[in-house]
């Protein structure tokens, strides 16, 4: 196995003995397609999960005791740190489901011990609807990345009465790992302060390093203040959607350029007029979408706002923002610009956006223990003032001190951490681009990686400023010649398998069927083939990952001989 791990079952936590891990083994593409299917064999091993998609042990006892002290017969609840999101809730259920009973919202009147200090604690706040629209209050917790978190829930249990809290489904149970114990945070200590830990988090987003050097964002004038923290990446995305309802006209359609990440579509989808994806990804549609639109109505601008990945993900194509950013001035829109995957050491692109958002569960914290995600205003853009005002008077900061703190020291040492996995993927990617240039009979159909896909693009915006040498960043993925070979190598490759990237360890999953199983026709029809392999490289050695590549390559190569045309299943 890559890293010298032990292969993992199916639903088990990844890594292991890790609290709060956010990954589970899904070892198989199958488990991948039961996973998303919701199939019992699958989910009732699930012992970890990415948090918006498996709602963890302790955060279920909570909604169980705030149902027994504010609910009624037939319903069901889910809880959040923000009264305006519960709200949101009941609006989204209405709307949405097909019998919405009557949904509402209140606050969750917490039963703790008497004589517990919990002045530090934030307000919860729960929405009730019937069982009936189970799915659609599901959908939107998950899109917008609303609930409360694990560490939360842990340690509100811990001070409430015993007899009150159903532990008969506990993985993990209470009381048992503190997180801070762990190795790393021996060395990296956390500090004790979660306003601190937010403030530096803060300083970092903004481009600040901590290290005397000079600010690596690009642009005059940026600052902490113009930094707004979420408890997840989509979280920040929809708080950001809602401030472009808010700001532009009203009426307009957003605009995805290549495909973006399937939650951002539905929540872009579900808040406001809608979106057009321009999934080709080229410019010339682009233009001619802006061109027939602006030619309907003159007086408005043909877009609410741009959505964009840099680089996209999966396909690790790299948009021509300098191009985009003429267009956006030309036709009076903002730019949005998500960098998870590039990532600010690696790139510079705030002087092309009016908006940066990035999930920091991923590459920024490197250990896939907490969730955290985060928004920055560029000043010096025309939308700045509109953008500012708003978030003046609406942001909320319901980003849980705890995981402020965890996320902070796992920021401690992301210059490093992120060359070593730059170093890492472009091995990886070059080894494998060599495979697939075999004169005849390669099974790998493309490495997509942004120095393979767009280089010039993706080279024009490295991060020269961050005192480090940029690179490709750590994903990449593998198109192959057919699903059954496909399914092959993903099956065999000796690595963690699960949802998420970004993690210190590597991490590989089958991106299209996990993300666009239900909409599999409409991804292949916007350039994301079925038959494809994400990678996240982590910080192995270069042997312990060749070695298990040329596991599955050999794997994969003795399936491909037996069956020529191998027939898609």
């Amino acid at each position: 196995m890559i890293g010298g791990i032990q292969p993992t079952p199916l639903g088990d936590a990844i890594p292991p003995n890790v609290p709060h891990t956010i990954v589970c083994s899904l070892p198989t593409w199958q488990d991948i397609v039961g996973f998303v299917e919701g199939e019992e064999r699958v989910t009732t091993s699930l012992k970890a999960g990415y948090p918006r998609q498996k709602i963890h042990d302790y955060v279920k006892a909570l909604w169980k005791i705030c149902s027994q002290i504010h609910g009624v017969e037939g319903e069901e609840c889910a809880l959040s740190f923000s009264r305006k999101s519960v709200e949101e809730c009941v609006l989204y259920v209405k709307k949405h489901a097909e019998k919405p009973g009557e949904p509402r919202a209140c606050r969750f009147e917490i039963p703790y011990k008497s004589g517990v200090d919990v002045s530090e604690f934030p307000e919860v706040f729960a929405v009730f609807f019937p069982s009936s629209a189970l799915t659609e209050a599901s959908q939107f917790m998950m899109y917008t990345g609303s609930g409360i978190p694990a560490r939360f829930a842990e340690l509100c249990l811990e001070c409430i009465p015993e007899e009150l809290i159903d532990t008969s489904t506990f993985v993990i149970p209470l009381k048992t790992v503190n997180w801070r114990d762990q190795e790393y945070y021996k060395v990296h200590r956390p500090i004790e302060s979660g306003s601190e830990a937010k403030s530096a988090l803060r300083r970092l987003f903004a481009g600040d390093l901590g290290d005397g050097s000079a600010n690596i964002r690009g642009v005059p004038g940026v600052s902490s203040d113009d930094v707004y923290l979420y408890a997840s990446g989509m979280n920040a995305v929809w708080h950001l959607h809602l401030m472009i309802l808010d700001t532009r006209p009203k009426g307009l359609k957003s605009a995805a350029f290549n495909v973006l990440y399937s939650h951002s579509h539905n929540l872009i989808e579900g808040w406001g007029a809608g979106h057009y994806v321009i999934g080709s990804g080229s410019i010339a549609d682009l233009e001619a979408r802006l061109a027939s639109e602006q030619a309907k109505n003159p007086e408005q601008p043909p877009l609410a706002a741009l959505y964009i990945d840099f680089p996209t993900n999966p396909m690790l194509q790299s948009p021509d923002v300098v191009r985009l950013r003429e267009l956006a001035d030309q036709y009076h829109f903002p730019l949005i610009i998500d960098e998870t995957v590039g990532n600010l050491i690696n790139v510079q692109l705030l002087p092309y956006a009016d908006i940066v958002v990035c999930s920091f569960t991923k590459i920024i914290s490197g250990l896939a223990n907490v969730m955290g995600g985060g928004l920055l205003l560029n000043p010096t853009s025309p939308y700045y003032p509109a953008f500012k005002a708003h978030m003046e008077e609406t942001y909320q900061d319901t980003y849980f001190g705890e995981d402020a703190i965890c996320l902070e020291a796992n920021t401690r040492d992301i210059k490093q951490r992120i060359a070593i996995v730059d170093k890492n993927a472009e091995a990886v990617a070059d080894y494998l681009y060599a495979r697939s240039q075999k004169p005849q009979g390669s099974f790998i159909k493309q490495v997509l990686y942004p120095k393979y896909q767009t280089r010039d693009i993706y080279e024009r915006y490295l991060n020269k400023e961050s005192g480090t040498r940029p690179g490709y960043g750590g994903l990449l993925s593998i198109s192959f010649t057919s699903l059954a070979i496909a399914k092959v190598f993903y099956d065999v490759l000796p690595c963690y398998k699960g949802i998420t990237f970004g993690t210190i360890f590597t991490l590989a999953v089958p991106f299209t069927e996990m993300s666009f199983h239900s909409k599999l026709q409409w991804a292949e029809e916007n350039g994301v083939e079925h038959a494809l392999i994400r990678i996240s490289i982590g910080m192995e050695d270069w042997e312990s990952l060749k070695d298990g590549f040329d596991v599955a390559l050999a794997a994969t190569e003795d399936a491909a001989k037996l069956n020529e045309d191998p027939v898609e299943q």
